[in-house]
């Protein structure tokens, strides 16, 4: 199955949805085709996933037109676009999903942006076939001279492979 993921946050960007798109990157890719388009300045690769930055240092509209012309080109076919929300997608995601039959799954991987969305995202998520709110946990941390959480990493890669598992439940249904 040939998966686009959307982004407006990809390491090396350190913020939480940052670090979920490349994991979720990472694990679809194992069964999948995965192309990444985010905005990022020296994005970091991963094996398998094919990444595709626009530059996030550009003017606004630029930038937008630039995201939405590399998300059109992604999407041709594709599978499923998997969106995770943020304002810098949802304008170009809407514009390309006038056009486009390609199932859309909303993930609202940032609840802080969420919570204070306007009506670009509330467009954006009501195009979608499926909306996701549900994450796994942050990765425990490991810490020099404290035992290693073997046990916390482990709930870890379950919450991991019951969120793919969901996810590729609902790449089934919505194809």
């Amino acid at each position: 199955m040939r998966i686009v993921l959307a982004t407006p946050l990809y390491p090396p960007e350190i913020a939480d949805v940052a670090a979920y798109a490349k994991e979720l990157a990472r694990r679809l890719s194992k069964d999948h085709e995965v192309t990444v388009v985010t905005y990022a300045h020296l994005p970091e690769p991963i094996s398998g996933v094919t990444v595709v930055a626009i530059e996030k240092h550009r003017p606004l509209l630029v930038r937008l037109l630039s995201f939405r012309n590399a998300l059109a080109r992604a999407i041709r076919g594709a599978d499923i676009v998997l969106a995770v929300n943020g304002a810098s997608i949802e304008l170009p995601l809407l514009l390309v999903s006038r056009h486009r039959t390609t199932p859309l799954i909303f993930c609202v991987a940032d609840r802080a942006a969420h919570d204070r969305a306007g009506l670009l995202e509330h467009l954006a998520s009501s195009r979608a076939g499926h909306i996701v709110s549900d994450f796994p946990p942050r990765r425990p941390e490991i810490l020099p001279f404290a035992p290693r959480p073997t046990e916390e990493l482990a709930a870890h890669e379950r919450s991991w492979d019951a969120h793919v598992a969901g996810l590729s439940r609902l790449f089934h249904h919505a194809h």
